[in-house]
């Protein structure tokens, strides 16, 4: 993962002549209690205090004065973009975020304070929302999103990821729904590795659509990213660039639709086809014409995969158990 993804995805859409019809807002750093929307007090002295003697969260987070500091301002973009939208209407906002393996108490994957549920929190608690949708389609499932909604009624958490018997971190099985209160309004969609964009509609049109016209949010939130691509260095899902396009615009369709608006946080993405699965993304959210294909290298060759028949037979058992889960909490 190069460190200049960030700075090389400003270049992309510059070459691609979509940077000069976007409005750039400076970050300002969550504070103490905008971080407090989503974790505990006790989970921050545990981040500052690591911070200062130097350690780890977990194997793979590090806690750093400069990844405190740079998560500090992801979380802050967020609520700026959130504030953005919702002084608009029927508009869309993106950040470089989506730390969706951070909980209410504990972080890992990368994740120090998880923006996305900060985010979300932040229109239920300080604006008074009732309803706020958030999609997650990065092929990790979003278990500290999970873990901070999970009796929350307000937010409805829709997570489709790769299968978590094969990939970190292990969570989102059909049978995750939440609990108590929130009973329902978490909803797993296991994808099998390999799947590509036939599979992704199948469950578009299936469980999210439904659930979502059904829920009928007042905003909503995608938590992306372009590891989905089977060219990605870590998973094993089957989007081309295509297939990822199609998934923000049948997204920003869903979301307008309902919400009128859209918050993308886009974050994910391993190897060198990151920033191009991010402009094959944004230009699906943004529903822009540009040929996002002619400003990337030619894709990768596709390993042999499991033939689309098959893949169909999976995703057809995998959706029709979901449903049963599903069916005492929604119209399915």
């Amino acid at each position: 993962m190069t460190g200049t993804r960030f700075r090389d995805f400003i270049g992309l859409l510059d070459k691609a002549d979509i940077l000069p019809n976007c409005t750039l807002i400076p970050p300002i750093p969550a504070t103490d209690r905008d971080l407090m929307l989503a974790h505990s007090w006790e989970y921050l002295d545990t981040v500052e205090r690591l911070r200062k003697d130097g350690g780890w969260l977990s194997i793979d987070t590090p806690v750093t004065d400069g990844a405190v500091e740079a998560q500090r301002l992801i979380a802050g973009s967020g609520l700026q973009a959130a504030k953005y939208i919702l002084d608009r209407e029927n508009s869309t906002a993106h950040t470089f975020g989506g730390f969706h393996h951070a909980g209410r108490n504990f972080g890992e994957g990368f994740c120090i304070f998880n923006d996305v549920a900060i985010a979300a929190k932040a229109l239920v608690e300080r604006h008074g929302l009732g309803r706020v949708m958030v999609l997650d389609t990065d092929a990790h499932q979003g278990n500290g999103t999970m873990d901070i909604f999970l009796d929350d009624p307000r937010i409805l958490f829709i997570s489709i990821h790769q299968d978590p018997r094969t990939i970190y971190p292990g969570k989102g099985f059909v049978w995750e729904t939440g609990e108590g209160e929130g009973k329902g309004f978490t909803v797993n969609i296991p994808m099998p590795p390999l799947s590509g964009a036939r599979n992704y509609t199948q469950a578009f049109d299936a469980i999210i659509e439904p659930v979502a016209r059904e829920f009928a949010p007042e905003f909503v939130i995608r938590n992306g990213g372009s590891d989905p691509f089977y060219g990605d260095d870590l998973t094993m899902l089957g989007l081309d660039l295509d297939g990822l396009n199609m998934v923000s615009r049948r997204t920003r369709d869903l979301a307008l639709g309902t919400a009128g608006c859209l918050l993308d946080m886009t974050v994910s993405g391993y190897g060198d086809w990151a920033t191009y699965g991010w402009l094959a993304q944004l230009c699906g959210s943004e529903a822009l014409e540009t040929d996002y294909k002619a400003f990337c290298p030619k894709q990768p060759r596709r390993n042999p995969a499991t033939s689309e028949e098959s893949l169909a037979r999976a995703t057809n058992s995998m959706l029709e158990s979901l449903r049963g889960e599903l069916r005492p909490y929604w119209k399915l």
